[in-house]
């Protein structure tokens, strides 16, 4: 076969695919669209079966964090939630501390899990603060606060974890958080899910 007919024999296999193709489209857009099922979404969430993250990672801050780099911070988790769908069958707690290089304490405070979403080996925890202390901001109000706690499980590899505090007006909405964004540098948390 010459090149002149065997690249027509291809652009013509070609043409005839994307008709093949594109067939079943025109025909699905004249036929109106059935209405959606409430089965679906039933099926859909039952896929998504309990869910948890449990350990503490510790971290040194690093130098973005200025003012506050070589820092030691931790922060403990213990958060499930029977479904990952349903941020009302959450349950837990959380714990962080805050101590400067000096060894004053910058802060510490606590609170219970209020949402908790897990996806894949990351994890995202959201709370209220009921009880903590910050001498270094001296004024400031904890209790009642909304943080977000985000872990990655790495295995044996470093955890990373990261976090955004209401308290200094940062937006903190019910399983909503940033990436983990500092690596551990001790500890192990656990994602499940």
């Amino acid at each position: 076969m010459n090149r002149r007919l065997a690249t027509t024999a291809v652009s013509l296999l070609l043409l005839a695919a994307t008709a093949a193709t594109a067939a079943p489209a025109a025909v699905a857009a004249t036929t109106p669209a059935a209405p959606p099922s409430t089965a679906e979404p039933a099926a859909a969430a039952s896929d998504f079966g309990p869910v948890s993250v449990r350990g503490t990672g510790n971290t040194v801050l690093t130098a973005s964090f200025h003012g506050f780099e070589g820092d030691p911070v931790q922060i403990s988790v213990d958060a499930r939630a029977t479904t990952n769908t349903d941020p009302r069958s959450t349950a837990g707690h959380f714990h962080v501390r805050h101590v400067h290089t000096d060894g004053r304490l910058v802060a510490d405070f606590e609170g219970d899990i209020t949402c908790l979403a897990v996806g894949g080996r990351e994890a995202i925890a959201t709370g209220v603060v009921t009880k903590g202390e910050a001498p270094w901001f001296p004024g400031l109000e904890l209790t009642g606060q909304k943080v977000a706690l985000s872990m990655e499980d790495n295995g044996r590899r470093g955890d990373r974890m990261g976090w955004v505090w209401g308290v200094f007006g940062q937006p903190v909405s019910d399983c909503q958080g940033t990436v983990p964004f500092i690596r551990t540098t001790g500890g192990d948390f656990s994602v499940r899910g």
